[in-house]
């Protein structure tokens, strides 16, 4: 095998022509890098010798004309380039990605080149990963090469394997030329069918990639990864489960709303529905649905989570100091002074898939939702009240935080008995 580190002191394309004579193991996997920053091959074909050592043999140009000549000459197994060529870039990678020659090989792209929806486009003609050099992640970068190296590694031996097969038969069974040229064509067919189905594995994951991305804007995330575990199945049945409901409204919205003007009122819910979010997010919350100026989020849900309590209670508590540190601001800006009251009920409640076919919506039902509802509708601004269950099962280290004030008992809608019910205060 080649000495890897000879090749250090000649950091140019030029090399190829210079040492022709030199030997590369078959067992090696080949790459070339390519871009007319020099000094950025330099580093990066550095860069690889440390994490890939003497698996790799690395070619180097800074020409684009000398790409596909270096390819074809030296058999290359990894093509890893910039797109930027003094040309557009689309056509650069047109022209690539078309050419029969590169059909077989992965396409790594690490460019400067940062257009709108570029990377989609690149995806779309086949190159196999997109890295940014404005925001190079190593540790990225290094694993994904890693997984792309071994998979083209692993072919490489076992085409090896295949054609020395081939040539045993030859000789030890007398094949014809022509058998031997079919079996040849079954291996080529037995190639294209194994990058295919990497490449398929590769797009199927950066489109799950894409899905989460893109309704992680209008679903929460929680919901999204356990549907894509298979922790939440998408048959609309139910489970019954211990979990805490919270519920918050601006008090009186509706005449302070009438006071804004429409884009005021625009960017004031945008910032108050960002802000609590964050809190409730940070508290392992699974935010149901907004409706209007009103938050429903639940805990426990959709994973079991034993802090349940503990986490809406002080979620809850948190909410109303951002909220009284951002009514400073919209005051100021708006002319507003806002007030939020929540409420909170911890209990068994029914989890799961509720609508029709044309659209199911993740979320709970039942007593438990209906007692944080009712509270909700009767906290004062600046309160949080809650059911006798949470108070009752909270952890010693959180409920020594609060003070609890009980307050008249609290009638539910359709229900004879009362509820108990307490108003929260930081001590």
């Amino acid at each position: 095998m080649e000495n890897q580190s000879e090749t250090n002191f000649y950091l140019n394309e030029d090399i190829l022509n210079i040492y022709p004579e030199i030997k590369i193991e078959q067992d090696v996997l080949k790459v070339l890098l390519a871009d007319p920053d020099l000094d950025f091959l330099i580093k990066l074909k550095k860069r690889l010798e440390y994490w890939f050592k003497e698996f790799i043999y690395i070619y180097i140009t800074s020409k684009k004309e000398k790409i596909k000549k270096i390819i074809q000459e030296k058999h290359v197994d990894v093509l890893i380039t910039e797109v930027e060529w003094g040309e557009e870039p689309a056509d650069f990678v047109e022209d690539l990605t078309n050419d029969p020659l590169l059909s077989e090989i992965p396409i790594i792209v690490i460019s400067n080149y940062s257009e709108l929806m570029f990377e989609n486009y690149l995806y779309k003609m086949g190159v196999l990963e997109f890295f940014s050099k404005k925001s190079l992640d190593l540790f990225k970068l290094e694993n994904k090469l890693r997984n792309i190296f071994r998979l083209q590694f692993h072919n490489k031996i076992l085409y090896k394997q295949i054609d020395e097969s081939i040539k045993k038969l030859q000789i030890t069974k007398g094949i014809t030329e022509e058998q031997i040229q079919d079996l040849k064509e079954m291996v080529r067919i037995m190639k294209e069918e194994l990058e295919k189905e990497y490449q398929n594995k590769i797009r199927l994951e950066e489109e799950k990639k894409k899905i989460q991305n893109i309704f992680g804007l209008y679903v929460d995330p929680n919901i999204i990864n356990g549907v894509i575990s298979g922790e939440i199945p998408l048959e609309q049945k139910g489970t019954e489960r211990e979990i805490s409901v919270l519920f918050a409204d601006i008090r009186g919205y509706t005449a302070l709303a009438e006071k804004m003007k429409p884009t005021d009122v625009v960017s004031f819910l945008n910032e108050y529905f960002t802000a609590m979010t964050e809190v409730l997010l940070g508290y392992n919350a699974l935010i149901d649905k907004y409706i209007g100026d009103a938050i429903m989020a639940i805990f426990g849900a959709p994973l079991p989570d034993e802090y349940h309590r503990d986490n809406a209670l002080q979620a809850a508590m948190e909410m109303q100091s951002i909220f009284e540190l951002w009514n400073q601001t919209w005051q100021k800006n708006y002319k507003i002074n806002a007030k939020m009251g929540i409420g909170l009920a911890s209990g068994l409640a029914t989890l799961g898939n509720f609508g029709s076919f044309q659209k199911l919506s993740y979320t709970a039902i039942g007593d438990t939702v209906n007692i944080a509802s009712r509270l909700e509708s009767i906290a004062g601004p600046d309160e949080v009240l809650v059911n006798e269950d949470l108070v009752k099962n909270l952890t010693p280290e959180v409920k020594e935080k609060f003070t609890f004030i009980e307050i008249p008992s609290v009638e539910l809608k359709g229900k004879t008995e009362k509820i108990k019910a307490y108003k929260v205060l930081n001590k």
